[in-house]
């Protein structure tokens, strides 16, 4: 079964605009679709949404001169861009050469079905999503996930936060529990925030991402799509949604959220 996908249509014909519109809210896996007469709402749009895939009237980025389409993929890595046109054949084919992923289509049904299968194949590859710039919040495939415990959430965020890299059972009862002592409780209580957390992965598909060893966890980053993680790789920064804040629910965030401030105070430069 397709997973729900969000789509924009972005074209300055009317007619064309809902006529995709219309097509693609009911093909399978499509979840919802917005539709914008210029680029510019579409892309604020995209900033706080998780969109699979782009629909371009080629005309109304040429006009407009907005770069939306690489806009959009500084956004979202993997998504995929269809471009339309009425333009000769020989120049949507040039277009379709600039990107990983581009379709070159005609108004015809089936073939759009085909490409929102072969979207879902693409995109399935990275479903999970961390927001880390403001509060802490973990999507799975476009949907929010719900941590009945609270500490199980953060465990997550401090893995996050380390990117990759190993957190011990010393320095995670460190940061969640900064006012207990070192003991077989505490013990306890981290070991039951590994095993709500890999509940909650598991129920959410995503269970992968999560790796323990004894006396220490991490998180394979590999398989995450991250705020953050953008930032540092110098993707997106001109765009990013940073604005001073980093997980700011949790007090062990300051020290990362120094490290981003000297970033984005070097490029105020």
């Amino acid at each position: 079964m397709l997973k729900a996908m969000k789509a924009i249509v972005v074209c300055d014909d009317g007619i064309s605009r809902s006529f995709f519109g219309s097509l693609l809210v009911n093909l399978k896996g499509i979840e919802s679709v917005r539709e914008f007469d210029s680029p510019a709402p579409a892309f604020e749009y995209a900033r706080n949404n998780l969109v699979a895939f782009a629909v371009l009237d080629i005309g109304i980025l040429e006009a407009d001169q907005f770069n939306l389409d690489r806009e959009l993929r500084e956004l979202h890595p993997n998504l995929i861009v269809v471009y339309i046109n009425r333009a000769p054949y020989h120049m949507l084919e040039g277009m379709g050469k600039q990107g990983d992923y581009c379709f070159v289509i005609s108004f015809n049904q089936a073939e759009i079905l085909n490409m929102v299968h072969q979207v879902n194949n693409m995109v399935g590859r990275k479903k999970a999503r961390a927001v880390m710039f403001g509060r802490f919040q973990f999507f799975v495939s476009g949907e929010l996930v719900y941590f009945s415990n609270a500490k199980s959430k953060e465990l997550l965020a401090l893995c996050l936060d380390h990117r990759g890299g190993e957190v011990s059972m010393e320095e995670a009862v460190d940061k969640l529990w900064p006012d207990r002592v070192y003991d077989d409780k505490v013990k306890k209580l981290y070991r039951k925030a590994v095993t709500s957390l890999q509940t909650v992965l598991r129920e959410a598909g995503v269970e992968e991402i999560f790796i323990t060893k004894r006396g220490v966890c991490y998180v394979n980053i590999d398989e995450i799509e991250c705020d953050y993680y953008r930032f540092l790789e110098n993707e997106n920064r001109k765009n990013s949604l940073y604005d001073g804040s980093y997980l700011f629910d949790y007090e062990w965030g300051e020290e990362t959220l120094a490290l981003l401030e000297r970033i984005a105070s070097d490029m105020r430069v």
